[in-house]
C-alpha cells in the first residue's frame, strides 16, 4: 500500500512538471491587461489532467496549470477621475448712474448724476452687466424715495453690444435710445458714459444705434460724432460729486471717499452720521484744483457697534455768508 501511494505521488509530480512545460514554464510570461471588449471564439478552456489507478479507490485531484496560475495577479487601475465643481464666484458690486433731484446747488438746478449701487451675478463682462443694469433702473423703491432717483434713458432701450479696445468702449443700443433727440439727449448720453467709464479699462465711449454711428449731444449742447468722455458732461455733475462709496452701497471701515469737485478754494466739508442721525465723524477735505474741477480722495475713521445704514453728507460753505450750498447726502451701509 505504501509503495502504491509512492508511485501515485511520483506520477502526480511528473504530470505537474509536464503541465508546466506545456504552459511555457521557464519563458517570460506576458499578461495582457484586462480588456473591456471580448472577441468571440478566442476563449480557450484551461486543460486538465486526471490520473486514476485501477487497483485502488484513491484518485488524485485534477491538476490545472495556466499562465495566470504561474504569474502573480496583475491589477491595473486607472486613477480616479475627480471633477471638482467650479468655485462659486461672489456677486459683483457695480454702479449705475442715475439722477437725483437735490436742492441747494449754487447757481444750478440739476438734476445731477449719482452712482447708485448695484449687485449682479458674477461675470467677466462687467461693462455689459453694468450698462444692462443701467437700462433696467431705477427700481420701484428708488423711484419713490425722497429725494427720488430717475433716468433719462427711454423705456424699452436694450443693449445690442459692447466692445472695448484700447480704452474705447463702443456701445451699440437699440433704436429706442436714439429717439427724441431733445433736451434730455445729453442727460441720457451722460448716464451711459459715466457708467462705462467707471471701469479703468474705459476712457471714452463711441455710440452706435442699431449698429450705425450716431450723433451725440454733450453737456454743453453740442452735437458731435467723436467718442465722448466725462469731461464732456461736467455741467451735469454736482459741485462735489462723490464716486466712492456708491449711493446706497457698502461703506467699508475706514470709509474711503473719492470723486471730483469744483469747490471754492478747493475746500469742502463732510459729515458722517449713524442710523440715528448722530454725527460720528466730520471734517474738511480738499480737491486738487482751486480754480475748477479737481479730484479728491481721503478716508474717514468711524466707530459703530453694529452694521447699519448711515449717511455721508458733503457740502461747500458759501464764500458770501458761510451757508451750506451744493449739499449732497448719500445713504451708505456702515460696518463695525
Amino acid at each position: 500500500m505504501r509503495r502504491l501511494t509512492a508511485i501515485v505521488s511520483t506520477l502526480a509530480l511528473l504530470l505537474a512538471a509536464c503541465g508546466g512545460a506545456a504552459s511555457g514554464a521557464g519563458k517570460p510570461t506576458t499578461l495582457a491587461p484586462a480588456a473591456t471588449t471580448e472577441v468571440p471564439g478566442t476563449t480557450a478552456s484551461p486543460a486538465t489532467t486526471s490520473t486514476s489507478v485501477a487497483a485502488t479507490s484513491t484518485t488524485t485531484p485534477p491538476v490545472t496549470t495556466t499562465a495566470a496560475a504561474l504569474a502573480p495577479a496583475v491589477t491595473t487601475m486607472a486613477p480616479p477621475i475627480t471633477t471638482n465643481p467650479p468655485a462659486q464666484q461672489a456677486p459683483l458690486d457695480l454702479a449705475v448712474y442715475l439722477y437725483i433731484d437735490e436742492a441747494g446747488h449754487d447757481g444750478r438746478t440739476g438734476p445731477f448724476l449719482v452712482p447708485v449701487h448695484r449687485q449682479v451675478p458674477y461675470t467677466t463682462a462687467t461693462a455689459t452687466a453694468a450698462i444692462e443694469a443701467l437700462l433696467a433702473a431705477p427700481n420701484t423703491d428708488e423711484a419713490s424715495s425722497v429725494p427720488s432717483l430717475s433716468t433719462q434713458i427711454p423705456a424699452g432701450t436694450t443693449l445690442r453690444n459692447v466692445t472695448i479696445v484700447d480704452g474705447l468702449a463702443t456701445v451699440d443700443l437699440s433704436d429706442e435710445f436714439g429717439a427724441d433727440h431733445a433736451t434730455a439727449a445729453a442727460l441720457r448720453f451722460a448716464q451711459v458714459v459715466f457708467t462705462a467709464t467707471r471701469f479703468p479699462t474705459v476712457a471714452a465711449v463711441l455710440f452706435e444705434v442699431e449698429g450705425y454711428p450716431t450723433a451725440v449731444q454733450t453737456g454743453d449742447g453740442d452735437l458731435v460724432t467723436r467718442p465722448v468722455t466725462r469731461d464732456d458732461y461736467n455741467a451735469i455733475q454736482a459741485a462735489v460729486s462723490v464716486e466712492t462709496p456708491t449711493y446706497g452701497g457698502p461703506a467699508g471701515n475706514p470709509l474711503r471717499v473719492s470723486g471730483v469737485g469744483a469747490a471754492f478754494e478747493a475746500t469742502f466739508a463732510y459729515a458722517l452720521t449713524d442710523n440715528e442721525g448722530l454725527i460720528i465723524a466730520e471734517g474738511f477735505a480738499m480737491t486738487t484744483n482751486g480754480m475748477g474741477w479737481g479730484a479728491f480722495d481721503f478716508t474717514i475713521d468711524y466707530l459703530v457697534d453694529t452694521a447699519q445704514l448711515g449717511h455721508l453728507i458733503v457740502w461747500i460753505n458759501s464764500a458770501e455768508d458761510g451757508s451750506r450750498i451744493d449739499v449732497r447726502e448719500y445713504p451708505v451701509y456702515l460696518v463695525p
